[in-house]
């Protein structure tokens, strides 16, 4: 199976919180970003694919995105606007637990 993602991956580890179609606030667990998308660990949810999201992680404000797809808990999620290169080191060096310096996969 052929790897078809475009930009570079990196695994972060952010807490943040999203915001469904219901208005309801939830605390997620956020890794595997790059400037396209992300990953969300939603504990007890299944998110539909095409569910459209309110991110917040942390100072950098609220990303808007949608359910790309779903297994389990594990939603791939990918951003309406793809995030600014300086937005995405800060998250990704400034905001993980570890941060990321090293890419998790090649871009194609």
């Amino acid at each position: 199976m052929q790897d078809r993602r475009r930009a570079a991956r990196y695994g972060v580890q952010i807490q943040g919180l999203i915001r469904g179609e219901d208005g309801v606030e939830r605390a997620v667990a956020i890794s595997n970003l790059s400037v396209e998308g992300c990953r969300l660990n939603v504990p007890g949810r299944h998110l539909a694919a095409g569910t459209m999201l309110t991110i917040g992680v942390g100072p950098v404000g609220l990303l808007h995105a949608h359910v790309a797809w779903r297994v389990g808990a594990v939603h791939g999620v990918s951003f309406d606007q793809p995030l600014h290169p300086a937005v995405l080191d800060h998250i990704r060096l400034f905001l993980s637990t570890e941060p990321a310096v090293i890419e998790e996969r090649r871009s194609a």
